[in-house]
């Protein structure tokens, strides 16, 4: 049974790109650990899974 593509969006700038997929970008934050950020905006408001 193939899996659909999950995509994640940027809710500042609407970037939607497939959910862990390499055109994300990654930020280390102390405490918080690495979050997904836009490469468009640098929005680190990212909604994953839809």
């Amino acid at each position: 049974m193939a899996s659909a593509r999950t995509d994640s969006r940027c809710l500042n700038c609407g970037f939607t790109a497939a959910s862990g997929s390499d055109e994300w970008a990654r930020v280390e934050v102390p405490k918080l650990g690495t979050l997904t950020q836009c490469p468009d905006c640098d929005s680190t408001n990212v909604i994953s899974g839809h």
